[in-house]
């Protein structure tokens, strides 16, 4: 493959998109048929359940009747057995949401993922939702397609600052096809990578290449229209702002909540004493419990959130809370276990519930000319805005979901309200946000930290900058007192700064009975006095030496320096 080096690398890396463009959308189809092979081999036959689907929602907007179905925990805890077998066994890092482990490839690990990674989180994800698991479907996909990129870019031995863009591009590709959102996914890509607002803006174009092309080869077979079906609603009022902007503060709250469920849950399994095998069976059983009497919480939950988008037709306030409560705890469980499986579904779910109950409220308390659909709509974009810190991709991706472009304003105030009251409702949590492999921006990517360095090591060489005399002061002390000391220019020789500890032997001491023939005394520091020592200089407690040497040389004599109750004369050779 030497031929691809000699291609310019802009027309190199729009190569790999297109490649990967093509990989995703094969990808997602792939997934999506395992997805629908695990329904029907475990959720179906075991939990005699069947999921509500999208089209299904729209020709009979009514929510099903209440029934209790008493075998879903047999279908969701062998569901959590097989997926912890399948990942635990083979692929740890395959747990959990894929989304981070695509995150956290860019960040740590020059965007590599180990070759069987895409295989068994395919597995295991159709394994997880199609048992009932209550994870969404586009974090393994994410990890699916970013996984391939990895794998190609291993192939191609392709440099490491090349193969992180590769993963962002599989990132996009997969995505894009999975939710038909191509512009969405590929800002996706680049925002999800940080907290803060940044984004990673080198890899947006190539993004843009591999997410248009997935979407294309997914449109050609499924078909162009979005993934939900929502009736053409303007907003209404201006004065209706104001519900929107409840809706921003309201999901930037639950966006909030939301991690810090997540991961307290997902710390109390690793806590667990139990073998992590087993650990995703536990999680499952409990889903299976809650989903018994609530199975419209089970799976990413894409019926029930087109059944808000039309209007939530005779549900009540109270059906509406649990449906919201037992989503954030069932999502919990699901991932938090080890189950594998996404979280940008279940938090639209969770989203459209949120809008759909303000609208029912407000509508019991008179104001009937706000539209639920529209709520549920800016609230879907708003909470996962808050709790994935990411608000450019989330409204762009639930309005090309939805095809409410015509709700883009109202959305664009929720969205930005959501992400504020998030931030400043997390500030000093442990967990701020839903992805765990984020950083607040690109200054604290080790990516990024390596190419700051160098051009800071290249400036100072260069003699374009130059530091003050207190920093340079500063630093000098501090590398004198590390373990690796300060190099000379030439030599394996550098200098180090040694504090005398009480009962180190050389305690009143003369520098010229130590007989040194390796070590050089340079200077002391005596009660903040500096000195240049002599061969009668005497060393006292509390004195910091400065000594050249080589780093073994150095290593012995600090060992020597260790306080000790007798110890034999010091001759240092």
């Amino acid at each position: 493959m030497r031929w691809l080096q000699n291609i310019d690398r802009s027309r190199r890396l729009v190569l790999y998109a297109v490649i990967l463009g093509l990989v995703g959308g094969a990808g997602a189809l792939f997934f999506l048929w395992l997805l629908h092979m695990g329904e029907l081999l475990l959720i179906e036959p075991l939990g005699h359940y069947h999921y509500l689907t999208v089209t299904a929602a729209y020709k009979h907007p009514v929510v099903p009747a209440f029934h209790i179905y008493w075998f879903i925990p047999v279908a969701t805890t062998a569901g959590g057995l097989l997926a912890g077998f399948l990942v635990y066994t083979f692929a740890p890092e395959a747990e959990g949401h894929g989304t981070d482990g695509a995150v956290r490839a860019f960040h740590d690990t020059g965007g590599y993922i180990r070759p069987h990674v895409p295989l068994i989180k395919s597995l295991a994800s159709a394994i997880t939702i199609g048992s009932g698991g209550s994870a969404g479907r586009e974090g393994p996909t994410a990890q699916i397609a970013a996984g391939v990129g990895s794998i190609m870019g291993g192939l191609l031995r392709v440099p490491d600052d090349e193969r992180r863009l590769i993963v962002l591009m599989g990132m996009a590709a997969g995505l894009s096809a999975i939710f038909k959102s191509p512009l969405g996914t590929a800002i996706f890509a680049v925002e999800i990578l940080y907290s803060g607002m940044a984004f990673e803006g080198d890899a947006l174009l190539y993004t843009f290449i591999s997410a248009a092309i997935a979407y294309a080869v997914v449109g050609s077979i499924n078909g162009w229209t979005p993934l939900f079906f929502v009736a053409n609603q303007p907003f209404g009022s201006a004065l209706n702002l104001i519900w929107y902007g409840a809706v921003g503060v309201c999901a930037g709250i639950v966006g909030a909540i939301l991690p810090a469920v997540f991961y307290g849950i997902r710390d109390a399994f690793r806590a667990l004493a139990w073998p992590n095998h087993f650990k995703p069976a536990i999680g499952g059983l409990l889903v299976g419990l809650i989903g018994m009497v609530l199975p419209g919480i089970l799976g990413g939950g894409y019926g029930y959130m087109q059944l808000m988008l039309e209007g939530a037709a005779g549900l009540s306030l109270s059906f509406l809370l649990l449906l919201l409560l037992g989503k954030i705890v069932t999502l919990s469980l699901t991932i938090g276990s080890g189950g594998s499986g996404g979280v940008f579904a279940p938090t639209l779910y969770i989203g459209a519930i949120l809008g759909a109950g303000l609208a029912v409220l407000l509508h019991f308390m008179g104001f009937t000319t706000i539209s639920i659909t529209t709520l549920a709509v800016a609230s879907m974009a708003a909470v996962f805005a808050g709790a994935a810190r990411v608000p450019v991709a989330s409204l762009v991706m639930v309005i090309e979901m939805t095809g409410g472009f015509q709700l883009i304003m109202p959305a664009m105030l929720a969205v930005s309200l959501s992400y504020i009251v998030q931030v400043a409702l997390t500030r000093h949590r442990r967990y701020p946000t839903l992805y765990e492999a984020q950083v607040p921006l690109p200054m604290d990517s080790p990516v990024h930290q390596r190419l700051y360095q160098d051009i800071a090591n290249e400036l100072l060489r260069d003699g374009k900058i130059v530091l003050n005399e207190d920093t340079l002061t500063r630093l000098i002390g501090d590398r004198l007192s590390a373990e690796h000391g300060i190099p000379f220019i030439r030599g394996n020789e550098r200098l180090f700064r040694v504090p005398l500890p009480a009962g180190a032997p050389i305690i009143g001491r003369s520098v010229r009975s130590l007989a040194l023939t390796n070590f050089v005394i340079v200077a002391m520091v005596r009660q903040d006095h500096h000195l240049v020592p002599d061969n009668e200089t005497s060393f006292m407690v509390g004195d910091e030496v400065v000594i050249a040497a080589t780093p073994d040389a150095m290593d012995r004599f600090r060992h020597m320096m260790a306080p000790m109750v007798t110890r034999t004369p010091v001759n240092v050779s």
